[in-house]
């Protein structure tokens, strides 16, 4: 405290006037402070709360909006494993001798050769293409052309007992 005993020696000289401008500057200067400290980022807070219960809203409601599609796909029934199998090989074939598809075991691999986006597209529509989604893929577009082309491929697990042996 030997540091505070100049300081009030010097308060203790200074005219009422100057204690008053320096307890007024030195009000101003802690009003500033518990400012800047404590109620500026509270305020900001309360400011942002709106905007950011709006965003966790739309967030929820886009979780629930995948759980309910999530739940509605587990509620499919499961496609028989030669029919799923067939339906690979009849939808690989719409897309021409650019798709070459390999069965092995339970697992399907599709390899794409400069397929045109429009068809690509029309496969992988799940009403328009094979009863099963792909658990892999790897594709990419093929530049030097107008038209978009891609190639690649494609893995699909087949259920139990559709590959062959």
């Amino acid at each position: 405290m030997s540091w505070l005993q100049p300081l009030i020696a010097r308060w203790a000289t200074m005219a009422p006037r100057e204690r008053r401008g320096l307890s007024l500057a030195a009000l101003v200067v802690g009003a500033a402070l518990i400012w800047a400290v404590l109620l500026a980022p509270a305020l900001r807070t309360l400011k942002s709360a709106d905007a950011q219960a709006a965003a966790l809203a739309t967030e929820r409601d886009r979780m629930l909006a995948l759980q309910a599609r999530a739940t509605a796909l587990k509620a499919q029934p499961t496609v028989p494993p030669q029919e799923a199998l067939k339906s690979l090989q009849t939808a690989s074939s719409v897309l021409g001798k650019g798709a070459v598809l390999q069965v092995t075991g339970e697992q399907a691999t599709l390899t794409l050769k400069q397929i045109p986006a429009v068809a690509l597209a029309q496969w992988m529509n799940p009403t328009t293409g094979p009863s099963l989604s792909p658990v892999e893929a790897q594709l990419q577009r093929d530049g030097g052309t107008t038209q978009a082309l891609w190639s690649g491929m494609l893995v699909y697990r087949l259920p139990a007992g559709a590959g062959t042996p």
